[in-house]
């Protein structure tokens, strides 16, 4: 734990405080952003500055001691959401992690305190941790509105550790606020605000200090930062931060059955070349998504396999993503109607929502190396 600290305390030392990476032309490096003229102006440095107050350091380690092997420690990063002490941050931060340090932005305080896990969602890549004996004053950041609707373009910036850089900050614009991360129900933000390893958990903020998403994961060959970062989109986190905050869980529905898309002739090609003595005058020519087999053991009750499924509650769908931004209006144990189509015939069938499967450790195979590992010689 020394050598962690002592990394972080060095990076402090020279970052802390400073605001000299953000090289904007302008004579006082304070400029206005994000104004109209219903608002008083925003000052850019000083929104980064109050930001950072809310922004944590997580020191984490899969062993109880974390001196017992240095090499297998890292560093994330976490926003605090609440007075109470609740902070969000990626879950692959804490998957298998048994030891979790926290580490405030302030220079009066080089003190570490303890985390407890609280809320867990590994679909989203997403955690709840509560902070344990610190008594600190302690601010929230406050999440953006309508996250779903940010425009394309839009200024944000990332906080977090990137290669072991402490409380660093990088700047962008979102390229797509609709990607979405492991499944269709994680809507996700496209930014090239530069997003490395130790980036993980930090938030990618509007010009106005509001969290429009949590930073997750990057898309690079080489492992490096290539410009596509990838983050929760703002409207998902929250959802998951309030059921996190009452159950400790995220429940999201499913109908029980594995679907392959007909959206296209290339994907319908790929569902002939699977089943190929399925008789292929069945598998309509439509959008739509062919059952292919159950998640459990059971297909649910009127539903069988190589049916299509077509719509839900009489709202039809074209492929997946659809599918799924249907299904997410409804809750577990709900009863839904699906339109389907079998051997030509349409047919309705009723359906009791069950609770998706999340198969934690074939999303998370292996404890994650969340800084750059030194060479051995």
């Amino acid at each position: 734990m020394q050598n962690i600290k002592l990394l972080c305390l060095i990076c402090l030392s020279t970052i802390l405080f400073s605001c000299a990476t953000l090289n904007i032309s302008a004579t006082d490096n304070n400029v206005t952003v994000g104004s109209n003229s219903n608002e008083e102006p925003v000052k850019f440095e000083s929104v980064v500055k109050t930001s950072q107050e809310s922004i944590v350091l997580l020191a984490i380690s899969p062993f109880e001691d974390p001196t017992i092997d240095t090499s297998q420690n890292g560093v994330c990063s976490g926003a605090i959401v609440d007075e109470q002490g609740h902070v969000i941050t990626n879950y692959h931060c804490v998957h298998n992690q048994k030891s979790i340090l926290l580490y405030y932005y302030d220079r009066k305080d080089w003190g570490e305190y303890k985390v407890e896990v609280v809320g867990k969602d590994p679909l989203a890549d997403l955690a709840l941790l509560k902070i344990l004996d610190s008594d600190k004053k302690l601010t929230p950041l406050k999440f953006a509105k309508n996250t779903e609707k940010i425009g394309v373009g839009t200024d944000v910036f990332a906080l977090g550790h990137p290669m072991s850089m402490a409380w660093s900050v990088t700047k962008g614009i979102i390229s797509s606020n609709n990607r979405y991360a492991r499944h269709p129900y994680i809507h996700a933000l496209q930014t090239d605000a530069a997003i490395n390893k130790g980036n993980s958990g930090g938030p990618l903020l509007n010009m106005q200090g509001e969290i429009v998403g949590i930073n997750a994961l990057m898309v690079s060959r080489n492992g490096e930062n290539a410009g596509v970062g990838i983050a929760i989109r703002g409207d998902i986190v929250q959802k998951s931060l309030k059921s996190m905050l009452e159950t400790g869980t995220v429940s999201r529905p499913a109908v029980g059955i594995q679907i392959m898309s007909l959206g296209h002739p290339r994907q319908r090609n790929k569902v002939l070349k699977k089943f190929p003595n399925f008789n292929p005058d069945h598998i309509p020519n439509v959008s739509g998504m062919f059952v292919s087999d159950a998640t459990d053991k059971d297909l649910p009750k009127g539903i069988d396999k190589y049916d299509t499924v077509i719509g839900i509650n009489g709202e039809l769908f074209n492929d997946g993503v659809k599918f799924s931004n249907l299904l997410e209006n409804y809750k577990v144990g709900e009863k839904i109607t699906l339109t389907l189509i079998r051997k030509g015939r349409y047919r309705l069938v009723d359906v009791v929502l069950k609770e998706f499967p999340v198969d934690v450790e074939k999303l998370y195979p292996t404890i994650q190396k969340i800084l750059p590992q030194k060479k051995k010689k």
